[in-house]
């Protein structure tokens, strides 16, 4: 992804979703995109299969897969590419599955567009409810979404995305409906599905935990930019933006006694009258109303180590 900037089209006027973002997505890498609600994740993600609504505009940038441009496609080339070498997981599964057809048939469906017959895409299902861990795959198979429990139903829909075995596989938001236990199980599904076909995933959360447990790389998204990015070990042993440190003083800690959490004072810009210069200025107890803050947007620098940041006082963070 080079550069990549999206705007919506809406009643209070144009918002800026997403705002020159930039990665590399490596083949059997995972890449965690982690920010709070509203950061330009899901946006961002959502662009690289042509799920973005009608009211989006692409304003610069590209999606670069194997030598072609994605944002450039059209609709008939992206259905061939998408569930088979792109797949995605949503977050909610009830919203991804058809409530009225079995779920063995709704996977068979994700082989059948692709090029399996009947015979063997029920074959294909059947493996791939076992492979997801689901007990008994021939009964699930003939069985409604409402039949299975939430973890069951998340499952179903990572068999959908990874029946093609795809090249690239996008996790959005997989685990903020289920409990600790599932959410645990549904992570080692997922890096199993990768693992069997040898994907690459992006997993989008705001769930630190889980990015430090799945995750190769980190990009981390503020008001629409990437803001930091490193590998996991790096950021969680040494983040040096003040919204990556911010992000860790919100978090329980279990090796040091802690009488109250610190959140992020403030809240997140509106993308209606985002503030010039740094979007996290007026929340950045190292702004402290500076000058470049306020005139500048600050720029991704390296930071050496494969990781960098996008703030102008980066030297006093280290």
């Amino acid at each position: 992804m080079e550069n990549l900037s999206i705007s919506f089209d809406t009643r209070s006027g144009v918002l800026s979703a997403v705002e020159d973002v930039s990665f590399v997505l490596h083949p059997g890498d995972i890449l965690g995109v982690v920010g709070e609600s509203g950061s330009g994740k899901t946006v961002t993600v959502s662009s690289l299969v042509g799920l973005l609504p009608d009211n989006a505009r692409i304003d610069g940038g590209r999606v670069l897969y194997r030598g072609r441009d994605l944002l450039t496609l059209s609709d008939r080339e992206l259905e061939r590419i998408r569930g088979k070498e792109i797949a995605m997981v949503f977050q909610d599964p009830m919203t991804s599955l058809n409530p009225v057809m079995r779920v063995g048939l709704q996977i068979a469906e994700a082989l059948r567009i692709h090029g399996f017959s009947r015979s063997d895409a029920r074959e294909r299902a059947l493996e791939l409810l076992d492979l997801v861990g689901i007990p008994n795959p021939r009964q699930r198979y003939r069985q409604f979404p409402h039949e299975l429990s939430g973890g069951m139903r998340q499952r179903v829909v990572i068999a959908v995305a990874i029946a093609n075995q795809p090249a690239v596989l996008i996790a959005d938001e997989p685990t903020t409906a289920l409990d600790v236990t599932i959410q645990a199980q549904v992570l080692e599904v997922l890096a199993a599905g990768c693992g069997a076909s040898g994907a690459s995933m992006i997993l989008v959360t705001h769930d630190l935990g889980v990015i430090a447990e799945v995750a190769d790389r980190v990009a981390v998204m503020y008001a629409g930019r990437i803001v930091e990015t490193g590998t996991v070990e790096t950021i969680f042993e040494k983040p040096r933006h003040p919204y990556t440190m911010g992000l860790f003083s919100s978090l329980p800690r279990l090796d040091a006694k802690l009488e109250h959490l610190q959140p992020i004072p403030g809240v997140p810009p509106t993308l209606a009258a985002r503030p010039a210069g740094c979007a996290f200025q007026t929340r950045c107890a190292l702004s402290a109303g500076r000058q470049p803050c306020r005139d500048q947007v600050p720029e991704l620098t390296s930071l050496g180590g494969g990781q960098s940041g996008a703030c102008h006082y980066l030297a006093e963070t280290g």
